[in-house]
């Protein structure tokens, strides 16, 4: 019987080879323009070699990196311009790939000009700069205080909505970046990212378990290249997570929750016979909300068995996707794409327990 298709991203027949179908054509496009007027300013041509990587263990989640000619290194204002990255088919259909500040520029002279090797990272640089002025957020929603924080910045984001509170301070010279992880995890939410389309994300942390897959690895001709390296943290990984509060919006209350890896893990309770605890002590306002915490940090903090693997390029993988192969559901924690035709995309992804 034919493998059967079901996924929560609808069928693309650019990206979805069919099983006779072993490859395709695409290119991609960095669209240059200015990040302070909006003026756009043309295309750059990167040397070969320019690569994208998405990390969700990092603050500032994007990196792109790329070479440029003497003629593109004389054009670029590092200090104001922006790239803006697409890939593009020969019918016309473009793919946003995200929008990029420069964070790190060197350049080789030669009699002919000089040479640029340039490190570009999504716009996470430009909010994460230290606060000029303390923020309390004790008492205040958490979606009150991550708008608070972004109120004035030139970007983009969208939030999901969180009944929690924050209970916590951060005094001046404290990275934005650090502030919004911190909200992320007592607001329940997964580290906030930029996406393909350049919005900051806040989403709130789900079991992927439960999810529909984006993308099914098992169908199409999607795994093809490369060995597929697995490896794993099961020795030392936790199944327990404890959070702990000495703060609390009534202060008779014990504020404490657990939560436990799903028994059918190899590294779960059951399975191994003890505990393997983490403990965390985060200010909270109540059970409930240090429930919810616990969770998440089982969901997002944790990488436990890992594969690495190699198909072609697709556009639409983002951050916390949520992939079906070899029968089981895997969370993508990052990928690695090369910017070249032809070129390979990597993905790291984690196993998920039912």
């Amino acid at each position: 019987m034919p493998h059967q298709l079901l996924t929560a991203l609808p069928h693309d027949p650019l990206l979805d080879l069919a099983p006779w179908v072993g490859q395709r054509q695409a290119t991609f496009q960095f669209h240059l323009f200015n990040g302070v007027s909006g003026v756009e300013l043309g295309e750059i041509h990167p040397l070969r070699g320019a690569t994208l990587t998405h990390d969700t263990t990092r603050v500032i989640k994007r990196q792109l990196n790329l070479s440029l000619g003497v003629a593109d290194t004389a054009t670029v204002n590092t200090l104001t311009d922006r790239v803006r990255l697409s890939m593009v088919f020969p019918n016309g259909a473009s793919y946003p790939l995200g929008v990029y500040m420069f964070t790190d520029a060197s350049r080789e002279q030669y009699t002919s000009g000089q040479l640029g090797t340039m490190a570009l990272g999504d716009e996470m640089f430009l909010v994460d700069q230290q606060i000029t002025a303390g923020v309390s957020g004790v008492g205040l929603a958490t979606t009150n205080i991550i708008r608070a924080i972004l109120q004035g910045l030139p970007i983009r984001y969208e939030m999901e909505p969180s009944p929690f509170q924050a209970m916590e301070a951060w005094g001046s010279g404290t990275s934005r970046g650090q502030v919004l992880e911190q909200l992320s995890i007592t607001g329940d939410y997964f580290s906030p990212w930029f996406d393909n389309n350049g919005v900051m994300r806040f989403i709130r942390t789900f079991d992927p378990a439960s999810r529909l897959p984006d993308f099914d690895f098992d169908a199409h001709n999607r795994v093809i290249r490369e060995p597929i390296i697995l490896t794993d943290d099961l020795i030392l990984a936790p199944n327990r997570f404890v959070v702990n509060s000495n703060s609390s919006g009534d202060t008779s209350l014990e504020v404490t929750a657990t939560a436990d890896v799903p028994p059918t893990a190899p590294h779960s309770v059951t399975q191994r016979g003890f505990v393997v605890a983490s403990v965390q002590n985060i200010p909270l306002f109540d059970v409930s909300q240090a429930t919810a915490v616990a969770q998440g940090l089982a969901r997002r903090k944790t990488v436990f068995e890992r594969v690495q693997l190699t198909t072609p390029p697709d556009p639409r993988h983002d951050s916390y996707n949520v992939i079906r192969w070899q029968g089981s559901k895997w969370l993508e924690i990052g990928w690695s794409m090369a910017l070249t035709a032809g070129g390979a995309m990597s993905h790291l992804l984690r196993k998920v327990y039912e």
